[in-house]
């Protein structure tokens, strides 16, 4: 688990509101975006976001890794959001085949683990990093220019450059089957 992953768990799992928001800002987003997959309404979908990440913050004691918090918001948006289309086609009076839409749905989130899957054994392999590349590969990851990683670890940007290249080196020879994979499934999509 990157140790940034793993701060912001634990602060989450001691209460603190900054790891929520910190959770929110990594994945609102994302959440939109795989519940407009099942809600076809930007505003109704970012309102069933915002119901999940109340949810986490009832639940913050029960996350030990931050895959099974992916897998909750995931699972609890999906579901919300047939919940959504059940209650409104009901509303509407449009009959509404549940069993077509949770088979669909359960596809994706099928899909959904998969990818989760890959991500996870990626992740793990970016630990397995050398502790100075994994710092500045981590650091990339989250956007952050090469003199701003270079002040942050106080080494100079031409060693950035080096542990950055060489830790993609890395990744690609040990991942290259998993990214194929990886890539191969977003193709479908």
């Amino acid at each position: 688990m990157v140790d940034i992953e793993l701060d912001i768990l634990q602060n989450l799992n001691k209460g603190k509101e900054s790891a929520l928001k910190e959770i929110y800002r990594l994945f609102f987003h994302a959440l939109c975006a795989f519940g407009t997959r099942f809600v076809k309404n930007d505003a109704v979908v970012a309102d069933i976001v915002q119901e999940v990440f109340i949810k986490v913050w009832a639940r913050r004691t029960d996350f030990q890794a931050i895959y099974s918090l992916r897998s909750f918001m995931y699972l609890s948006v999906r579901n919300a959001c047939l919940n959504y289309n059940r209650d409104h086609a009901r509303e509407r009076k449009i009959s509404f085949n549940d069993s077509e839409s949770e088979k669909f749905a359960e596809e994706r989130v099928d899909d959904f683990m998969i990818e989760e899957d890959v991500h996870r054994q990626i992740r793990n392999e970016v630990e397995r990093l050398p502790e100075a590349m994994r710092k500045v590969f981590n650091l990339t990851l989250l956007d952050m220019s090469i003199p701003e990683i270079a002040e942050t670890l106080d080494i100079s940007e031409n060693t950035v450059r080096n542990q950055r290249a060489r830790a993609r080196e890395i990744l690609r020879a040990r991942l290259k089957d998993k990214i194929f994979f990886l890539f191969l499934l977003c193709d479908i999509y």
